[in-house]
């Protein structure tokens, strides 16, 4: 019973110790300084603040309206900064952030000033240019259209 006892404490103190030693990062504060580095052209603090941000919104817990500020933010810099590893870390928060709730990005975009939406509306469509197409177009089984699955081309359009 005593060694019961000894496991149980053991394993409560070490779930409590996370929550005890967690990330005193503030992704919304982190944003916030990252506009204001921006708007003061320090693009190397924005970063850093970015980059910090970031590093705690990596699963699917995260905020998706943080990620898709801070991927908006990336996106800024790198049109500043003409580096395509900011538009990559973009992306990726972006696709992220989709993936938890699309409903919250879109939400989103009112929150954000004109260049900041421009910015989220570029990433929406390189976001949606990467992925497959099959995920947009339904499979043709050929039963609307008979037995004939006669592709139409150029040609056959032109006569």
């Amino acid at each position: 019973m005593k060694q019961i006892i000894y496991t149980l404490t053991i394993l409560l103190a070490a779930m409590m110790l996370p929550a005890g030693c967690g990330s005193r990062v503030n992704p919304d504060q982190n944003i916030e300084i990252a506009r204001t580095a921006i708007a003061e052209g320090d693009y190397t603090s924005a970063l850093s603040a970015l980059d910090e941000a970031n590093s705690v919104l990596r699963d699917s817990t995260a905020s998706p309206k943080a990620l898709a500020q801070i991927a908006v933010l990336y996106c800024i810099i790198d049109e500043n900064n003409h580096t395509e590893n900011n538009q990559y870390k973009a992306i990726e928060c972006y696709e992220l952030a989709m993936k938890i709730s699309p409903d919250s990005v879109k939400e989103c975009f009112g929150l954000l000033s004109d260049n900041e939406q421009m910015a989220l509306d570029l990433l929406g469509k390189l976001h949606n240019a990467s992925r497959d197409i099959s995920e947009f177009a339904e499979p043709l089984d050929g039963t609307e259209y008979g037995d004939s699955l006669q592709i139409i081309n150029d040609i056959d359009i032109m006569e």
